[in-house]
């Protein structure tokens, strides 16, 4: 097993447990009427990370395959966990959406039995002035539950913004990288230039075609694998 599938899996179980986790506790914070606009924004952006590292796991998976880099035996192994990854993915997602509906259409029958119960003036005025304390109470109650809507929103924007400068940062990573592989690549294009003209100066023409034969294939393979 390689250090760099090894990484990726721990990276992926790391994300996995977190996930779980989190999922966990916002169950705990609508169960006690907490606003969970901050978690909520946690879980997208964990399920947006682990979606790119599963990704990025297929892809190494599919190069070592192609270049024979691993046994076919190891390769399969290697696809049924990937395989294994993907499910336990899918299923975290199907979770936090199912509790996400469950919360809205909760928090929907609520306004919607709160509006029906004082919508009728004439029942307001016939009340008295513990039954309009009560109200009001109910009202106030009302309004709070609306502005931990207005809250939880907001936080999930600031969860938001901070997931795409995580993203831009590691995608800048990426750009890196590939800059680095490049100027590698140009430096090794350069060595086998030089290579060729002090051979063209020195050498018979036979064995110039038998190095130019030799230069164009070590060229490709730096090209393939680099």
């Amino acid at each position: 097993m390689s250090d760099t599938y090894r990484g990726d899996i721990e990276r992926i179980q790391r994300l996995i447990q977190q996930l779980r986790s989190d999922i966990q506790k916002r169950e705990q914070k609508i169960n006690a009427n907490q606003p969970v606009g901050m978690i909520d924004g946690e879980i997208r952006g964990g399920i947006s990370k682990l979606d790119r590292e599963i990704e990025l796991l297929k892809s190494l998976i599919e190069r070592q395959s192609q270049n024979q880099e691993i046994l076919q035996k190891e390769g399969e192994t290697r696809k049924n966990k990937l395989l294994e990854l993907q499910n336990v993915a899918a299923e975290l997602k199907q979770s936090f959406d199912k509790s996400l509906k469950s919360q809205q259409d909760q928090l929907f029958n609520n306004r919607s039995n709160g509006g029906k119960q004082y919508k009728d003036t004439e029942a307001l005025q016939q009340m008295d002035n513990k039954q309009l304390h009560q109200n009001q109470k109910q009202l106030q109650k009302e309004q709070d539950q609306k502005l931990d809507v207005c809250i939880d929103q907001l936080d999930t924007l600031k969860v938001q913004g901070k997931n795409i400068g995580n993203t831009l940062d590691e995608q800048n990573r990426l750009l890196n990288q590939i800059d680095k592989d490049m100027d590698k690549t140009t430096k090794d294009m350069i060595n086998v230039n030089g290579k060729l003209k002090k051979f063209l100066n020195s050498s018979s023409y036979c064995c110039l075609y038998l190095f130019i034969a030799l230069e164009v294939v070590s060229l490709i393979l730096i090209i393939l694998f680099v």
